[in-house]
C-alpha cells in the first residue's frame, strides 16, 4: 500500500515503552515506568518471511471468502504458521458496519479484528487482495503484543514491521490510501462570542463554559473571561 493515507487503526499503545527488555511497564493494579528506553529491534534482524508462508491456505474462493467464519479460519491459519497456537484458538474476525475511513482495527486483549464492509464495495481495486492484506495487517499488531510479552510498544514499530514480514506483507505500511467515503454528520449548533461575532459550528454542545480565545487573549492575558463566553443557539433547518 502507499505510504500516506488514513492510519489503518488506533493507537493504542504510546509512542515508547520505557521497560527494560523483558519487563512489562506495569502490572495488574498497579503502574510503573522504568525510565530506560527498550532495547531497539535492529535491522538486521528483520528476517525474510519463512518460506512456510508461501504454502498457507489461501481464502477459500468457493466458500464465501468473505464470511466471517471463513476469515476467521484464515486468521488462525496465518497465527498458526508463526508459532501462535495459543492465538489461533482464540482469535476472531469480524465486519463492522459502523467503521467508515479506518480499514481495520485490532483489539489486543479479547483478539478480536475488526474490517471495513466499505472493503467489499471499491472499485478498479482487486477486493480480494485488500481484504487479505488489511486482514494480515491487523493480525500483525496481535503478533507482535504477543511476541512483546503483552507489554507496551508502539503500534506501528519495530515489533509490528517484524510481525509483517512473517505474515508475506514486508512491504506494509502504517496507512492506506483507500477511497473510503467519510461520514458526514450535519452541525446543529453555533457558538458565537457576544463580544467579537465569531462563530463555531458544533455538533454537540459543550460540557462546560467556553469563552473566545482571541478575546480573552487581547482582553484578559488569556484568561478565561466570562464577558467572553460563547452563546449557544440551534441553526434552523434546511
Amino acid at each position: 500500500m502507499p505510504d500516506q493515507g488514513v492510519p489503518c487503526q488506533l493507537e493504542f499503545f504510546g509512542e515508547f515503552d520505557f521497560s527494560a527488555p523483558g519487563e512489562a511497564t506495569h502490572t495488574r493494579g498497579s503502574r510503573r515506568a522504568t525510565g530506560r528506553m527498550p532495547t531497539p529491534l535492529l535491522p538486521e534482524r528483520v528476517r525474510r518471511a519463512p518460506e512456510i508462508d508461501s504454502k498457507l491456505e489461501p481464502l477459500d474462493k468457493a466458500s464465501a471468502p468473505h464470511d466471517e467464519s471463513e476469515l476467521t479460519r484464515h486468521a488462525a491459519n496465518l497465527v498458526t504458521e508463526v508459532g501462535l497456537p495459543r492465538v489461533a484458538r482464540k482469535v476472531s474476525v469480524h465486519w463492522n458496519p459502523r467503521m467508515r475511513t479506518a480499514a481495520g482495527r485490532a483489539f489486543y486483549e479479547s483478539l478480536r479484528i475488526e474490517l471495513n464492509p466499505g472493503l467489499l464495495s471499491l472499485k478498479d481495486i482487486d477486493v480480494d487482495a485488500e481484504v487479505d492484506r488489511t486482514l494480515r495487517h491487523e493480525l500483525a499488531h496481535l503478533v507482535a503484543y504477543q511476541r512483546a510479552g503483552k507489554r507496551r510498544i508502539p503500534a506501528h514499530g519495530d515489533e509490528w514491521r517484524q510481525a509483517c514480514v512473517d505474515l508475506g506483507i514486508p512491504d506494509e505500511s502504517r496507512c492506506h490510501t483507500l477511497p473510503f467515503e467519510p461520514r458526514r454528520v450535519k452541525k446543529k449548533l453555533v457558538y458565537e462570542c457576544p463580544s467579537c461575532g465569531s462563530q463555531i459550528h458544533r455538533v454537540r454542545r459543550y460540557r462546560q463554559a467556553v469563552a473566545c480565545y482571541d478575546c480573552c487573549q487581547q482582553f484578559s492575558h488569556g484568561r478565561y473571561d466570562d464577558r467572553f463566553r460563547l452563546k449557544a443557539r440551534r441553526l434552523k433547518e434546511a
